[in-house]
């Protein structure tokens, strides 16, 4: 594991590249929370694969929060390749209602995202922030909070 830190350390290690949101649908509809699938896509640019499990943290939408996302399962990262996040969005009804509006008005808005994931290789772990802040078209995302 010290080798891991050691690189995490060093800079040598860059960080996945959002490339899309594949695939959005909704598991749930309630008053209060909603759950949905969605599929993310990222790209690895390391010389070397992964997995990814224990994923999980907070999506925002021009600062508003839109709701709390966990890994559907172990994710199989492979070197210099794109892979797929299938992720469970627990998405809070009230705040999305009351920002609705926000998300009609525009195409795009401020995504941001916030969490943790442990990613392992060779039998070691470690935590690693996720971090994502950037303009994102969210069209496919209101389907969610209409319904």
């Amino acid at each position: 594991m010290g080798l891991v830190l050691l690189s995490c350390q060093s800079g040598s290690i860059k960080d996945p590249e959002y490339r899309d949101i594949r695939d959005i649908r909704l598991i749930k509809a309630g008053i209060l929370q909603s759950i949905a699938a969605i599929d993310l896509v990222y790209y690895n640019p390391n010389n070397f694969g992964v997995q990814l499990k224990d994923v999980h943290g907070d999506v925002y939408i021009n600062d508003s929060y839109l709701g709390r996302f966990e890994l559907e399962e172990k994710v199989q990262v492979d070197k210099r390749s794109e892979f797929i996040v299938p992720a469970i969005i627990k998405l809070d009804m009230i705040g999305a209602v009351k920002n609705q509006r926000d998300l009609w008005k525009n195409k795009e808005a401020l995504v941001r995202i916030e969490g943790t994931a442990k990613v392992q290789k060779a039998g070691m772990s470690v935590y690693v922030p996720i971090k994502y802040e950037g303009m994102q078209n969210i069209e496919r995302l209101r389907t969610l909070v209409s319904r």
